[in-house]
């Protein structure tokens, strides 16, 4: 936080630094207008340095812990903008009245927070060192204009440090002789007496409260210097300070009785100090008078009596709490229904006698009973035993405080343990099935409900799923009900075995049993559960003597698509359910009678896509790659497009996110390696100059097959060059299996394969976690590069990415290059190689083996 305008005015005018003050200063310094002139000629200069500068400069002070603990947490933020301003402002060229002022500020907040002028003069060291570097780079071939920069800067900066050191200083003596006013106010308005005696045991000086207690006046010790023993006549106290004098030694809680006041006797307790003042020793007598609270003491012990008796013998258990919930006093009752002895209950605290689910809420009470929001608060809750068992009680807990104003709790208990049993076996009944213990219908409608409104309030979904039985009627018939009852129960423990705490599995009755998945992200979470479902049911077991092999036909309806609530996704569930029948049992089916169109299409594309590679529909175009500096194509990126027969070419957009969701992927994936290896070659035997080629891997293909032994038989087949071929993966592919992801291109790697990590900036990974990649090229995904010209973020993104790639020997292409003024940008920041409609759009095989002929000529 700055230092107050108004201060910062009081300062300037204590120190004198007026106009005149200003001007002589400058003048001594020899600090002109033709220095402003050099700070303005290089400020553009600077400004342009000004990020990096500030990273260098923040990491410096921060390599210092003393630094770190004095500026705090969460500094980073602050301090970069503050010393980027400040920074800016020594070479803006405006040295006004508003410029004096933030120096002052500067001199007064660093005291303030306790910088010491070493750190402030280091400070401006750092910033010196990195000027001169920087402006030596840029000006060197120009001397004159070097040296008008350099010394310019170092006007400014002396005429700074300055303002801030001298603000400092005073700042510093200005807040000692507040602190000494301070202190003086707070001893004479202390509470308790104070007495100041010196080396011959003669009153020196006193607080109020003394005078007052003695009753003596303030111009007795301006007349006179009485003696201690004079002033208090007790011969102990002037024992004890005699003694304190001599040997330096501590006297606490010694009690005086004063017996000469006009408003009676008066006890007093003394606590006795030495210490040591301009060369010789003093005493420090503090006296509390403590009359009120003897007399109080004897009234105490009666009603304390009473309470005791009272408290031990109630038919409730009471309970004493401090503040941070320790047992203070407890009754009999309360050692009886928690089975403690009092000694064992003393030595606890309340959080660790409340059963974990129940402590929250009682917590959230707690904090409001402290802050005053409620006065009591009364609810049920469990008890943890001495044994271990929970008990049911009742609390009512109120908030006090005791003599010294230490907030207490009282809380009553009553066990209720028979009465919440008796509750909960009628609750089970009602709720739950008899045979299998499972929830009944009403209780999974209840829990069905819930997972709707949840799903509703959090965007996610719900499956119910309708859970049949395969011919479990013979098993009736066969082996008997008892044998039927006993596959229910088995059945039941497992699908309850199978599921998430936070899933449900209800007898329906019969047979049937309902499952409710909440919290779902989509169709694909009930299949895994679908398929885990049948599986573990579809295991043998014996029954009568036989081994039997239950299974089971499960439909499924998806909240919100097949329903918005509990009795449509049943009846839904319930006709899918029929769907498995129908197909022989132990079958899972979605409901289907609001597909739509969507997801027809979806089914119509998938056949298509099949076709498709049957028919040899796909191509590849190409896209050029171009070195920056140079503008020479450098290598080219494979990507796919579809051509159905007879109709127009399918957007990638609409098909690939298509194929990777049904593995087609894989194998068209597989046809795009193949081919652009292929391509690769012919261009070669054609006699053109190699060229790089890039061909994105898909999740898939990269986590879910040995990619690294496929493209070794690739390149054998193919007879393409390792050495100008790179493979792009995605970094969240990367990511999702870092070791796996290690050991997979590493074996590329070695046989010469470059890579390169495709969409850089889109998926939550940082450069750092990236080194343990044999990676060889950073593509910045076109997101950032678009608006990298609009967008101060953008553009920051794209540069830090740069520098850090290439601090870390990595190659950097741009991808969605489409303005001159992005590659402008690009350039100026020495980004590698770009691809982009600025250059090329996508286009056939020919079309690229005409441009590397044209640009060879």
């Amino acid at each position: 936080m700055n230092a107050p305008h108004d201060l910062v005015d009081e300062l300037a005018r204590e120190i004198g630094l007026d106009r005149d003050e200003v001007a002589t200063r400058k003048a001594y310094l020899e600090l002109d207008e033709s220095d402003f002139d050099a700070l303005r000629d290089v400020h553009a200069l600077l400004e342009s340095h000004r990020d990096a500068f500030s990273d260098r400069f923040y990491a410096h002070l921060m390599s210092f812990p003393k630094l770190r603990d004095m500026l705090g947490d969460g500094a980073e933020a602050r301090l970069r903008h503050v010393q980027a301003a400040y920074f800016s402002s020594l070479t803006a060229g405006e040295y006004g009245e508003e410029y004096m002022r933030e120096r002052l500020r500067v001199g007064a907040t660093h005291q303030r927070i306790g910088l010491d002028p070493k750190w402030y003069i280091g400070a401006y060291r750092k910033y010196l060192s990195e000027l001169h570097g920087l402006l030596w780079r840029r000006l060197h071939g120009q001397p004159e204009r070097l040296r008008a920069a350099m010394e310019a800067v170092l006007k400014i900066v002396g005429f700074d440090m300055g303002l801030a050191l001298d603000t400092y200083t005073h700042a510093s003596q200005r807040s000692s002789l507040q602190n000494q006013n301070y202190l003086e106010q707070v001893i004479d308005g202390m509470p308790a007496g104070l007495l100041v005696v010196d080396a011959e045991l003669r009153v020196r000086s006193m607080n109020s409260s003394m005078a007052d207690l003695l009753g003596v006046s303030d111009s007795l010790l301006l007349e006179q210097k009485p003696a201690l023993e004079e002033l208090i006549s007790c011969r102990e106290l002037a024992d004890r300070a005699a003694e304190a004098l001599a040997s330096g030694a501590r006297h606490d809680n010694l009690l005086v009785t004063l017996d000469k006041r006009a408003d009676g006797v008066r006890y007093v307790d003394f606590n006795i100090r030495r210490a040591r003042k301009d060369g010789s020793y003093m005493l420090l007598l503090i006296g509390q008078d403590i009359t009120f609270r003897r007399k109080a003491r004897l009234r105490l012990q009666e009603s304390e009596e009473f309470f005791r008796l009272t408290f031990n013998q109630a038919a409730v258990g009471i309970a004493l709490l401090g503040s941070d919930g320790r047992l203070l006093r407890t009754n009999s009752k309360m050692s009886q229904i928690l089975g403690y002895s009092e000694i064992e209950l003393l030595q606890r605290f309340f959080q660790q006698l409340t059963c974990d689910d129940d402590l929250p809420g009682e917590l959230a009470l707690i904090k409001r009973l402290k802050a005053g929001e409620i006065s009591d608060y009364q609810r049920e809750k469990r008890l943890i035993r001495r044994d271990g068992t929970r008990v049911w009680v009742s609390v009512n807990v109120s908030r006090m405080r005791d003599a010294n104003g230490n907030q207490r709790f009282i809380c009553v208990i009553k066990d209720i343990q028979r009465q919440k049993q008796a509750e909960e076996a009628l609750l089970r009944l009602a709720n739950h099935d008899a045979l299998t213990g499972l929830p009944n219908r009403v209780l999974m409608q209840d829990r069905l409900g819930q997972a709707i409104m949840h799903a509703h309030r959090a965007g996610r979904q719900v499956a119910v799923m309708f859970i049949d039985l395969d011919r479990f009627k013979h098993v009736n018939d066969s082996l008997g009900h008892d044998a039927g009852d006993s596959l229910i129960v088995e059945i039941a423990r497992r699908l309850s075995s199978s599921l998430r705490e936070s899933d449900t599995v209800a007898r329906q009755g019969g047979d049937e049993f309902v499952v409710v998945l909440p919290d779902l992200a989509g169709q694909e979470d009930a299949v895994k559960v679908a398929r885990k479902l049948l599986g573990n049911l579809f295991q043998p077991m014996l029954l009568c003597g036989h081994e039997v092999f239950p299974s089971g036909s499960i439909g499924i309806a998806m909240y919100p698509r097949d329903g918005e609530d509990s009795a449509t996704l049943l009846k839904n569930a319930d006709s899918a359910m029929y769907g498995s029948k129908g197909k022989g049992g132990n079958h899972y089916s979605f409901y289907a009678a609001e597909m739509g169109e969507q997801a027809a299409l979806h089914l119509r594309m998938e056949g298509a896509l099949q076709r498709a590679l049957q028919r040899e529909e796909f191509l590849l175009h190409y896209q050029p790659v171009v070195n920056i500096g140079s503008g020479v194509v450098s290598g080219v990126e494979a990507l796919l497009r579809w051509q159905p027969a007879g109709g127009p070419m399918v957007s990638p957009a609409e098909f690939i996110p298509l194929a990777e969701e049904t593995g087609l992927i894989v194998p068209i994936g597989d046809w795009v390696l193949a081919t652009a290896m292929r391509q690769q070659v012919a261009w070669r035997r054609a006699g053109l100059s190699p060229v790089r080629i890039s061909v994105n891997l898909s999740a898939r293909q990269f986590l879910g097959q040995d990619v690294a032994q496929r493209v070794a038989a690739l390149l054998a087949e193919t007879g393409c060059d390792p050495a100008f071929l790179t493979l792009e993966i995605t970094e969240s592919v990367l990511m999702e299996n870092p070791g796996a992801a290690t050991e997979t291109m590493g074996r590329l790697a070695a046989m010469g394969v470059q890579l390169a990590i495709d969409d850089f900036g889109t998926g939550y990974s940082s450069l750092a976690s990236l080194k343990r990649f044999p990676i060889h090229s950073l593509k910045i995904d076109r997101s950032f590069v678009m608006d990298l010209t609009r967008d101060a973020d953008d553009a920051a993104i794209v540069n830090a990415v740069i520098a850090l790639a290439h601090s870390m020997k990595l190659n950097v292409i741009a991808e969605g290059v489409e303005t001159s003024e992005q590659l402008a940008f690009l350039q100026e920041r020495g980004c590698d190689q770009m691809q982009g409609y600025c250059f090329s759009r996508p286009v056939e095989p020919q079309a690229i083996a005409a441009m590397l002929s044209k640009l060879a000529a």
